[in-house]
């Protein structure tokens, strides 16, 4: 897992593979952790869908910085959902240490998912409330491709932050139906939910594109954020907004927020705070998520590929990194990244007349890998082909899109 450090901090440490936290029912997370000695905790690992008791959370005045004080939380809505079969439950040993000490009474802790429309501001809130931009933003849609990971602690509560890829309508190659199946998987593990819709842009329209998620929507607390509220400029036009969606089924609060400009997200996190249950602590406490820092590194030089090509060439590529050596200071960590594109022909569009294309990417990559190591790099980029690799699963699978977690270099 990254480490939440400074400059001057010393190096994040990893976890190993083996401990990467996977989703376990509410239930299941306490019986575990509390049964399990304190230096070494077990989790358990369940992919089941849980059949949650209601829970009367206390009313809580949403107020925020549009309009003041005053938004209450709707009544608690109801859904039917549909059951699913059990899959085996098993125990994995997860990170011993000083940094999982025994929770203080009433430590709350889970999962929240923000699911969306592409370009709704979901990466951008999660940015917001984790402290620290984990997830890529770019003003094109569907750059999210993974669900993204993020940890905000402190002594008496945990939430997990999972930033999800947009909910399209329709599904145009594997890649996407890929995606929309981490966000139901999300959906599925979910806490608390947050729907997230853009009040500047058609939000009904927003809403309804929801669809294909809503149909594995779970009886947990559910808010629905208006995002992007600056934009709209007319408290009339937000009210509506406000009743229209508090009048939704299985919709408990609407929350406006201006998440770029940090506006009304503080009412976000907390209300998820109110709602999210008793439970343990599942990641280190100063953990800020599980991906390991290849990962990062490789979702910074896709979101510089999305800011600078144009047209389908972002939507083409896939990043790997190849390799990594650390090296003490002064000396630069050496960096081997794979951008893979689906035809020949887009090499030459990545690479550029004499290469400058290729060079400005390169260059504005490694500033921000730097950043975000706190060291200097030598970051190689190279190009190669992999024919259709949004539309064949095995492609799919061996350049990672389904472990974003993955470390195993895939096949030439």
């Amino acid at each position: 897992c990254v480490q939440s450090r400074t400059r001057d901090a010393p190096r994040a440490t990893l976890a190993p593979r083996a401990h990467s936290a996977s989703f376990a029912p509410r239930e299941l997370r306490v019986a575990f952790v509390a049964a399990a000695p304190r230096a070494v905790r077990c989790r358990a690992v369940a992919r089941e869908d849980e059949e949650d008791e209601d829970e009367d959370g206390p009313e809580t005045e949403l107020g925020d910085a549009f309009f003041g004080e005053g938004f209450d939380d709707a009544d608690d809505g109801e859904e039917d959902g549909e059951e699913e079969e059990d899959d085996v439950v098993e125990v994995l040993p997860y990170i011993g240490g000083e940094l999982l000490v025994a929770d203080p009474p009433g430590h709350k802790s889970g999962y929240v998912a923000i699911i969306g429309r592409p370009n709704a501001g979901k990466s951008t809130l999660m940015n917001d409330l984790v402290g620290l931009k984990l997830s890529i933003v770019t003003y094109k849609p569907q750059t999210t491709r993974h669900r993204i990971l993020g940890i905000v602690s402190e002594d008496d509560y945990q939430m997990v932050l999972l930033d999800t890829p947009g909910v399209m309508k329709e599904e145009f190659n594997k890649l996407d139906g890929l995606m929309l199946k981490s966000v139901r998987n999300s959906m599925a593990n979910a806490d608390v939910m947050f729907y997230i819709v853009d009040a500047a842009r058609d939000p009904y329209a927003a809403w309804e594109g929801l669809a294909p998620a809503k149909k594995k929507m779970k009886k947990v607390p559910t808010a629905l954020i208006l995002n992007k509220c600056d934009m709209v400029g007319d408290r009339e036009r937000i009210m509506e907004l406000i009743e229209y969606f508090k009048a939704q089924d299985g919709i408990d609060a609407v929350l406006p927020i201006s998440a770029l400009n940090s506006t009304g997200t503080d009412n976000v996190k907390k209300w998820a705070l109110e709602h999210l249950p008793l439970g343990p602590t599942m990641y280190p406490k100063d953990a800020i998520s599980e991906h390991p820092e290849r990962f990062f590194i490789a979702e910074i030089i896709r979101e510089k590929i999305f800011m600078q090509y144009k047209q389908e060439v972002p939507y083409s590529t896939q990043v790997w990194i190849e390799s990594h050596k650390e090296r003490e200071p002064p000396k630069k960590d050496l960096i081997l990244a794979k951008v893979f594109v689906e035809r020949q022909s887009q090499i030459g569009i990545i690479v550029g007349q004499g290469g400058s294309a290729m060079k400005k990417l390169s260059s504005n990559s490694r500033s921000d890998i730097e950043k975000f190591l706190g060291r200097p790099v030598f970051l190689d980029i190279q190009v190669k082909v992999r024919d259709g690799w949004r539309q064949d699963e095995a492609s799919l699978e061996d350049l990672g899109l389904d472990d974003p977690n993955r470390l195993e270099a895939p096949s030439m």
